[in-house]
């Protein structure tokens, strides 16, 4: 029950994670309890260890450089949970946009946008399965390294992580390591499952903009205005509110979503920047002591992969936005002044409700664009150079 195949791909994710809202069985509530449960456990026995080891602002510092973005993919599939009836409204909404569309070149659009949907989720998904390798192999670095290129005494195996499970973590390292391998790769489903759902109501939401633009650009032709009146009146009008049909539903569509999960973006913007910002620190913290090399690609990775998701989601709400301005751009450069006076005057007023930006916003606070990229950026680099600042203070008293 989907509205077409094209989107096989996030179903299969939202499966693996017990998310999909049509399937209702025994074994999705497990997952979740399941996924809920590791990774629960994966940030907490990140944070038991302020109660075992000595509290320093390092041990904090990277701490929670480790455990923010643990953090960041458990309210992410916290959030699909508690609002598995909104995933499953929003679903249906696509539905029917779909059977809605009878026009052939209508039909292409929305399928060229579902087409890209697929392509970044399969890109997506290649990413966190190399990342996801790529974590595995540094765990077991020693071990490889032990094999290929032998010492006189085995290479000590350092996790990168700082956890406390009240056990000798040296004699249960194997059962430690598999925990840490399973959370991550549930994190990176938990995180990409969702992610892939909600880049694609972005971009159904502007193939809906790109329907209504050609409804509007091809709405006043010279064919209609050759046909006598009243006929012509009636025609036109009917085709103008085709268009801004079309456009209700797109604005509806994205308001929907955006009030629904309005709370949880909020938090996940705050986590975001601020894991953003210790990882930076961390980042320049390690190579200014020269540390681990091991622990320098992952937090650097991290780093990478917190830009590249908030420039990801910020670009899409900037592609909302100029397919909002493309509906007032088809109006005003098509033939309207060949129109009626009565169509003119419909068309005026259709111009001053579209120049209303379309905009992906989280309250009154935060707009989704470009701007809104270097909006975060900028605030994350602020905060790494108060810590930083304040760490090197520190080191001179």
């Amino acid at each position: 029950m989907y509205a077409t195949e094209e989107y096989e791909i996030n179903r299969m994710l939202l499966e693996i994670l017990g998310l999909w809202p049509y399937q209702q069985s025994y074994f999705a509530e497990i997952r979740k309890v399941l996924f809920v449960s590791t990774l629960s456990a994966f940030i907490i026995v990140q944070l038991l260890v302020f109660i075992t080891m000595q509290y320093s602002v390092n041990l904090l510092m990277k701490n929670l450089s480790l455990t923010l973005p643990a953090l960041f993919c458990f309210v992410k599939y916290y959030t699909f949970i508690r609002r598995a009836d909104v995933v499953k409204q929003m679903l249906e909404q696509i539905q029917d946009n779909w059977r809605i569309l009878k026009d052939k070149l209508e039909i292409n659009i929305i399928e060229k946008y579902s087409f890209i949907a697929r392509f970044l989720a399969v890109i997506l998904l290649g990413f966190c399965c190399f990342g996801l390798i790529m974590y595995t192999l540094m765990q077991f670095l020693p071990l490889i390294l032990d094999t290929v290129i032998p010492l006189n005494e085995s290479r000590l195996r350092r996790p990168i992580l700082i956890t406390e499970y009240f056990i000798d973590q040296e004699k249960y390292m194997n059962a430690i390591l598999l925990h840490y391998i399973l959370a991550v790769a549930i994190g990176i489903v938990a995180l990409c499952g969702p992610t892939m759902t909600i880049l694609t109501y972005i971009l159904h939401s502007c193939a809906l903009l790109d329907i209504a633009s050609y409804r509007m650009e091809n709405a006043i032709n010279r064919s209609i205005l050759a046909i006598p009146s009243p006929t012509r009146e009636y025609l036109l009008y009917r085709r103008i509110v085709h268009a801004v049909s079309i456009h209700r539903r797109a604005i509806a569509f994205i308001e929907f979503f955006t009030s629904k999960f309005l709370t949880f973006f909020a938090v996940l913007i705050a986590i975001g920047v601020s894991s953003l910002s210790l990882n930076l620190f961390q980042f320049f913290r390690l190579i200014r002591m020269d540390m681990n090399t091991v622990e320098i690609m992952v937090i650097a990775a991290l780093i990478f992969i917190h830009l590249i998701y908030m420039f990801i989601f910020n670009y899409a709400g900037q592609i909302v936005i100029d397919h909002g301005v493309k509906l007032f751009k088809a109006t005003y450069n098509g033939i309207w002044y060949a129109a009626p006076l009565n169509t003119q005057k419909l068309l005026l007023f259709i111009m001053q409700k579209v120049t209303v930006d379309v905009q992906l916003k989280y309250g009154n606070t935060f707009v989704a664009s470009l701007e809104g990229f270097a909006t975060l950026v900028n605030a994350a680099v602020s905060y790494f150079t108060v810590f930083y600042s304040t760490g090197q203070k520190r080191e001179n008293n």
